[in-house]
């Protein structure tokens, strides 16, 4: 299981990217300001005093961050910089390329914005999945070790490294998931927190209502339950690092 993902799933995956449709409620769409561009990674600047850092890894085909720039936007004003690495070149990418430009985009990151305060690496679906594999080998790869992960609706990546990695004693973390995502459901998740036992992992589950349903493209919405579902627990991780 630590080594492949069924093709069923890969196949689905390649679904979750640019073809997702932009928000139809919430806030405007927010202009985010991307001030340094490293040579894999985009870095948006906190406003004021950096607090923290978010490393915010991409879907599967996510390569333009436009469906995250309200989040980005959101984050920034929170006084967190947001590191944007493209760890996929389109979907031929190969599984191994896939893990080689996660390490390389995200030191490409840190090289560019180093780091203030604590480092959060979140990431949703396929990212979410290799915020884990990063977080399980930051030492390794000789880049800042998180003090937290936030993976939402996470997929187990095509490719990891063997073996997978210990996570840091004090990072939490957190592994979101729904009954309604009919992508990777809890399958991700549980598969993560399998691949770094015996280090904790709380899995949340989201559950659909008749008003509000969290399918696998939730994430990307901004009305005012999805913010409350998904931003504001990374708020509350940032707020818990890196008190105002």
């Amino acid at each position: 299981m630590r080594r492949l993902l069924p093709l069923l799933l890969l196949l689905v995956l390649a679904g979750c990217g640019s073809s997702t449709p932009a928000p139809t409620s919430g806030p405007p769409a927010a202009t985010t300001n991307a001030t340094t561009t490293a040579a894999s990674a985009k870095v948006y600047d906190a406003r004021g005093q950096e607090r923290a850092t978010v490393i915010l890894l991409h879907g599967w085909n996510d390569v333009q961050p436009t469906g995250y720039e309200p989040w980005i936007a959101h984050l920034n004003e929170q006084g967190v910089t947001v590191l944007y690495p493209h760890y996929q070149q389109g979907l031929l990418s190969t599984p191994a390329q896939m893990l080689q430009g996660a390490e390389q985009s995200i030191r490409a990151g840190l090289t560019a914005a180093p780091p203030s305060g604590p480092v959060i690496v979140a990431g949703y679906s396929l990212g979410g999945g290799f915020a884990v594999v990063y977080a399980a080998n930051a030492k390794a790869w000789g880049v800042a070790v998180p003090a937290a992960v936030y993976a939402v609706f996470p997929a187990l990546p095509p490719s990891v490294p063997e073996p997978f990695g210990t996570v840091a004693d004090a990072a939490s973390v957190t592994l979101l998931a729904s009954d309604d995502d009919q992508v990777v459901g809890r399958l991700g998740a549980d598969a993560l927190a399998a691949a770094i036992s015996p280090h904790p992992a709380t899995i949340d589950l989201l559950a659909s209502t008749e008003a509000v349903r969290f399918d696998h493209f939730a994430p990307k919405r901004t009305d005012d339950e999805a913010q409350r579902a998904f931003w504001r627990p990374l708020d509350q991780i940032v707020d818990r690092l890196a008190p105002r």
